[in-house]
């Protein structure tokens, strides 16, 4: 069996130049996340598109499954919910997260949700709400640049073992379980 990684990589490599640059990943990404999150107490569940209760609509939200079940799937206080672990904003590969950390959209979301889960796909960032302002957290770097994340995707689609593979999940393992918003 591969690596939930593995197979991150491998749906990303299937969509490339043939969808829409940051919304063709959300199904790998969010597989991914699911499979992190499934590993954890309280599991946690990746939500594409959460309803906008305040601060717009991100790309995702991190909810724990005791949440969601407590509130029931139809339950209109389930959209009124903030997703427990905070939010996630994805952006295309050929962008450079670095330029979207202090966005307004970003730190509208920090300062509502507490925590978000930065990415393009090939790096992620977290990030938290202290005592009135954004503190940066750990960061993961598959790759500095777009062509160099698809050369290593070549190279990690052929390894399902790589090491890579594993510090990438610890990672996303990490930031799910970072402290609650």
């Amino acid at each position: 069996m591969a690596h939930p990684v593995a197979d991150y990589l491998h749906e990303l490599y299937l969509v490339s130049g043939i969808g829409v640059p940051e919304t063709s990943g959300y199904p790998a990404l969010s597989k991914l996340l699911n499979a992190v999150g499934e590993s954890l107490k309280p599991k946690i569940s990746a939500v594409i598109h959460p309803a906008n209760n305040g601060a717009g609509i991100p790309d995702g939200g991190l909810f724990s499954l005791k949440e969601l079940k407590k509130h029931g799937l139809d339950s209109s206080a389930l959209f009124e919910h903030k997703p427990e672990r905070g939010v996630i904003e994805i952006k295309p590969l050929d962008k450079d997260l670095s330029a979207f950390e202090s966005t307004p959209q970003v730190r509208n979301y920090l300062e509502h949700y507490g925590q978000i889960l930065l990415t393009n796909y090939r790096a992620f960032a977290l990030w938290s709400w202290h005592e009135g302002k954004a503190v940066r957290g750990e960061y993961h770097i598959l790759a500095p640049n777009e062509s160099e994340f698809w050369d290593k995707v070549h190279t990690l689609r052929k390894d399902p073992h790589h090491p890579e593979h594993e510090r990438l999940w610890q990672f996303l393992r990490r930031a799910l379980v970072e402290d609650e918003t």
